[in-house]
């Protein structure tokens, strides 16, 4: 398992791709609302929506890709039932991380509790085309961090 730790370690360094919730990154001089809007999607009820749209995109990558989860150590091809879990248990006690590899592309997906995206690191090309597919399906949208 050090080799999987190893593994993530070094895909956090790669390029990054985002799947949010938002079309575009709010400029940091925008007279919108932010915060108060993520605040409010992350500790209302309204966080159910978001968790199940995340689970679903992570649910449908597993369908494509063989995954391991790092989630109260690390899971091998995890049952769907564990990231639906993970996910909301996230969101519920609004703390942890759920680390999401996909060993044979190389490519790394992370949920952190306190964002309303998924970060996605170093996807190949045909991982980006399939994973901005399955954020449009699940009314998400998917752009490089560089623009964010």
């Amino acid at each position: 398992m050090d080799d999987l730790t190893n593994q993530i370690d070094e895909l956090l360094e790669k390029g990054c791709y985002i799947i949010d919730y938002l079309p575009e990154m709010v400029e940091k001089d925008s007279c919108g609302q932010f915060f108060d809007v993520e605040y409010y999607f992350l500790n209302s009820r309204r966080y159910t929506e978001v968790a199940n749209r995340f689970s679903a995109v992570i649910l449908k990558l597993m369908c494509y890709y063989h995954t391991v989860a790092l989630w109260n150590g690390w899971v091998d091809r995890p049952a769907p039932a564990l990231i639906d879990e993970a996910v909301r248990e996230i969101m519920e006690n609004h703390s942890g991380t759920l680390e999401v590899l996909f060993p044979e592309e190389d490519a790394l997906l992370v949920f952190d509790w306190d964002c309303l995206n998924l970060s996605v690191y170093n996807p190949p090309e045909r991982m980006q085309g399939l994973m901005e597919k399955i954020a449009v399906s699940e009314g998400l949208f998917w752009r490089s961090a560089a623009e964010s």
